[in-house]
């Protein structure tokens, strides 16, 4: 098969492959990342009223053998950032599409946990390590 035939081929195919599996081609561009924590924080004011939901990602420090944050964000009202188990697996997900980016992003960690608090756990870790030193999430289409 010469260099045009080859070419044509994969131009022929990757859409009927991307048809018949029922996905888009931008799922084959997304970017993934792992963590060691994904939390998910219901905030409650001090009467006990609801102010907001918000997912935060850690990684483990075995200097300080601590989990420090490293990105987090606000769950939105369409419930999108809500972390969900991957089917079969042990593993959890959360998957979103940044603004004025056409790449998904999905993080995943094997380690979940959903709390209530009137603290911002964000906020205090905030206090064991400053922003400024914070690792963080990839930058998409990097």
């Amino acid at each position: 098969m010469d260099v045009f035939s080859t070419q044509l081929a994969g131009s022929i195919l990757l859409p009927f492959l991307v048809a018949s599996s029922g996905g888009t081609l931008g799922e084959y561009q997304k970017t993934l990342e792992r963590v060691d924590l994904i939390e998910l924080n219901h905030h409650y004011d001090d009467l006990g009223r609801h102010n907001y939901d918000q997912v935060i990602f850690y990684e483990w420090s075995p200097e300080y053998s601590r989990y420090h944050v490293i990105a987090w964000s606000l769950v939105d009202e369409k419930k999108t950032r809500i972390p969900r188990r991957v089917p079969g697996t042990r593993q959890w997900y959360v998957r979103w599409t940044e603004r004025g980016s056409s790449v998904p992003r999905e993080v995943r960690s094997h380690l979940f946990r959903e709390t209530w608090s009137q603290i911002d756990p964000e906020s205090a870790n905030k206090e064991l390590l400053a922003e400024k030193y914070r690792l963080s999430l990839s930058r998409p289409g990097r």
